[in-house]
């Protein structure tokens, strides 16, 4: 009894030191992970609070960026809108022929009319002046800004003598001086080629003279009074020549009409 007391006591004892062991190194590791563990988690939280503050912002921006493309296209819109508001109001003579008592009288009604009244004189006309500058350029016909200068002066220093202002005869006829400047372009080209063959002898200058000489004008010299005398008979079978000469340059043409007056 007394041998075997003893050595159980010792087996107990080391019994007991084995199994408290993994006792401490628990308690040592419970120790070490509760000490790690307030790192993690504030580790975890920050990139928690990282991630839901991030979208947060991202968002703002973006509705950031739409209210500055919102503004863009409205300040956009309101220049269009005044442009366009300018061009009208400075072009309205373009659209708006006359406004009686608030009540517009467009252009188009204009167009309308004189179509329904001279349509076929207008178109005509035109024709005309394309065949005219079509059969000079062809034949290599030209005419100077300086003859035009010189017919110009010429009529300014007629309507002169007779008391008339060059500006206030075109007002009333309607034109304007780079109107006139056209047509007597038009009347030269065609004296050049039609008219180059055309002369007038002093004998019927002066039957002219004797036959008409209650309507001549009293007031001009002998040698003025021929020289207009012979230019107005030169006029006259000059326009005779011209009217076939035309009708022959129309048979000749391809013209198309797409309007009927």
């Amino acid at each position: 009894m007394c041998i075997i007391g003893p050595m159980a006591t010792k087996k107990s004892t080391k019994t007991a030191k084995t199994t408290t062991a993994p006792k401490s190194v628990a308690a040592k590791t419970s120790q070490v992970s509760a000490k790690s563990s307030p790192k993690t988690a504030t580790k975890k939280t920050v990139a928690a609070s990282v991630k839901k503050v991030e979208p947060q912002s991202h968002h703002e921006t973006k509705q950031q960026v739409k209210l500055k493309k919102s503004f863009v296209k409205y300040i956009v819109l309101v220049v269009v809108i005044v442009v366009v508001g300018a061009l009208i109001y400075f072009s309205r003579s373009l659209f708006v022929a006359a406004v009686v008592n608030g009540q517009p009288i467009s252009r188009l009604d204009v167009v309308k009319e004189t179509e329904k009244q001279s349509g076929k004189q207008v178109v005509d006309n035109l024709v005309r002046n394309a065949l005219i500058e079509q059969e000079a350029k062809k034949q290599n016909v030209t005419v100077s800004e300086q003859e035009i200068d010189t017919e110009i002066k010429k009529i300014e220093d007629q309507l002169k003598k007779q008391g008339q202002n060059f500006d206030q005869v075109l007002q009333m006829q309607g034109m304007t001086k780079n109107d006139l400047r056209k047509l007597i372009k038009l009347d030269k080209l065609v004296g050049k080629i039609v008219g180059k063959d055309i002369k007038i002898s002093d004998n019927d200058v002066n039957k002219y003279i004797e036959d008409n000489k209650e309507m001549l004008p009293k007031n001009l010299k002998d040698s003025d009074l021929k020289n207009q005398v012979r230019d107005q008979l030169k006029q006259q079978v000059l326009n005779k020549k011209v009217s076939a000469w035309l009708a022959d340059l129309q048979k000749k043409a391809n013209i198309q009409y797409f309007v009927q007056y």
